[in-house]
């Protein structure tokens, strides 16, 4: 079997040519040939020579490579490869790198609705002014209502960590029959205003499929609380950076925390940098020494169950896009 392994195009990645992982894959799998390379330093006869790759191949040639049976994205979010047409092997599997990266984004969505909520980003700014001047213009977590915008794995990870603050925790999803354990009450799309009439803190963790490109625009800016702090740790197309912008500017709504933006990375001449009422962080949420090593292990799992014919975990469907 021949692997091909594309790191991310930083030094640091774990799946970076010649780093750890590469030589522990080499060990771990005897069995297989692997090529380790950076991504976008593939050629195409690096992908007509594979059988599997992991990382995120070029889209145009994986077009020219019909060998390919399996590819397995580093990441939660399958933007760019969910749609089968791209594939010359018509019965490929795709995977994706699920229940990795919940932990560190939850952590990083509380911390930007602490952040926002008490202030933060305003001492900040005074103590780099040497400035002791006191707001208390400030919320409290502890009985505010928190929307969530999804209700996948990720969401499950920051509904724990808000329980013990005390809040009321509702959230939107598409099937409002199946169980969401730890809400106080869900609602179907066609409730989404009326959910966010009635939301403290919106925190979006919505995949970027069709249905959800612009799901926060004008009209759901329209109705929301003054007071209401959106998080955005989902992906940036969903929300209208138009209507996001001319909310926070007119104070429509009073702060938001954006790791993801469209378009991404985020314009220099953005508006958004210079609001003291927003924290922007470079998708930059999923990161941890942690959550490395455990996309380390997803890989070699999804490798084991391959190899011996087992069933894939983290399957992408094609019909629904993630």
């Amino acid at each position: 079997m021949k692997v091909l392994v594309l790191g991310y195009n930083r030094d640091t990645d774990l799946f970076s040519p010649g780093n750890d992982a590469c030589r522990r894959l080499e060990e771990m799998f005897p069995q297989v040939e692997f090529r380790f390379y950076k991504r976008g330093q593939e050629t195409l006869e690096d992908l007509l020579w594979a059988d599997v790759v992991t990382g995120h191949p070029s889209r145009k040639m994986l077009r020219e490579a019909p060998n390919i049976k399996w590819v397995h994205l580093q990441s939660a979010g399958v933007d760019g490869y969910s749609d089968k047409n791209i594939y010359a092997n018509p019965d490929i599997i795709l995977t994706r790198t699920a229940d990795v990266f919940s932990v560190p984004i939850a952590e990083h969505t509380i911390g930007m609705m602490l952040a926002l909520t008490r202030q933060i980003p305003m001492y900040v700014r005074q103590q780099s002014e040497h400035e002791w001047n006191c707001n208390v213009d400030v919320f409290e977590l502890c009985g505010s209502t928190v929307l969530m915008l999804g209700t996948g794995n990720l969401a499950a990870e920051t509904v724990k960590r808000l329980r013990p603050f005390g809040c009321k925790i509702h959230g939107v999803r598409r099937d409002v029959t199946k169980p969401a354990e730890g809400y106080d009450k869900i609602y179907s799309q066609e409730q989404l205003l009326e959910a966010l009439e009635q939301a403290d803190y919106i925190v979006n963790t919505l995949p970027l499929v069709e249905e959800t490109v612009g799901y926060l625009g004008f009209e759901e800016f329209a109705v929301m609380k003054k007071r209401a702090i959106l998080v955005n740790v989902g992906r940036g197309k969903t929300v209208d950076t138009e209507a996001l912008v001319e909310a926070l500017q007119s104070e429509k709504i009073y702060s938001a925390g954006l790791d993801v933006t469209d378009p991404e990375p985020l314009n220099a001449d953005s508006p958004l940098w210079d609001m003291p009422n927003v924290i922007i962080t470079p998708h930059s949420s999923g990161f941890s020494f942690n959550a490395a090593e455990r996309r380390f292990n997803c890989f070699v799992e999804q490798l084991r169950r391959y190899i011996a014919g087992e069933e894939l975990e983290y399957k992408v469907d094609f019909m629904v896009g993630y």
